[in-house]
């Protein structure tokens, strides 16, 4: 298990999140999952956000999902924008004991079912989750290439600095 770096203030609760990168990211993975069309209205109304809110209060309630605990203690929320395919995927915002005091993540929401693999559907179920992970993939590149904080920027960052203090490569 990977420790947490203790060089950082202590996690932030969900008040850390900029609302700025919350928007950007939204409109990145939008762009993505819904690469030819509108979104759907309900998706639409779920972006409708209160400017007047602080970032902990509007993510404590809808449309964004509590959805549990993070490693860090804080609450992972999660906001269901779906894809052109499927409408459960979502964008998930857990604190972080980082710079950003947050980490951004999409969440397939595909694992927790369980299909027959004789079942007629298995084969295009497959089809469904390899696509929701390519879409996943590249959401999560996207944000980070416009420096919105991951939890893939998180490793890389935490492997390239435990390998420049430990001075020796990784296995």
């Amino acid at each position: 298990m990977m420790e947490t770096p203790t060089n950082h203030e202590p996690c932030a609760d969900l008040d850390a999140v900029r609302l700025d990168q919350l928007r950007r990211a939204a409109d990145l993975y939008l762009g993505i999952a819904y690469p030819s069309g509108p979104i759907p209205a309900s998706v639409a109304r779920r972006l409708e956000w209160d400017p007047t809110k602080r970032a902990g209060v509007l993510l404590g309630q809808p449309p964004f999902e509590n959805v549990g605990t993070g490693p860090m203690g804080g609450p992972i929320v999660a906001l269901r924008l779906g894809n052109y395919r499927y409408p459960h995927m979502k964008m998930q915002v857990q604190t972080w004991q980082s710079a950003d005091g947050f980490l951004l993540s999409v969440n397939t929401h595909d694992q927790v079912m369980a299909i027959d693999p004789k079942s007629s559907d298995a084969s295009a179920f497959r089809v469904l989750q390899e696509e929701n992970q390519r879409l996943k993939q590249a959401i999560e590149q996207a944000w980070d290439e416009a420096a919105i904080p991951t939890f893939n920027r998180y490793l890389l960052d935490y492997i390239a600095a435990n390998r420049s203090s430990n001075n020796c490569d990784l296995i």
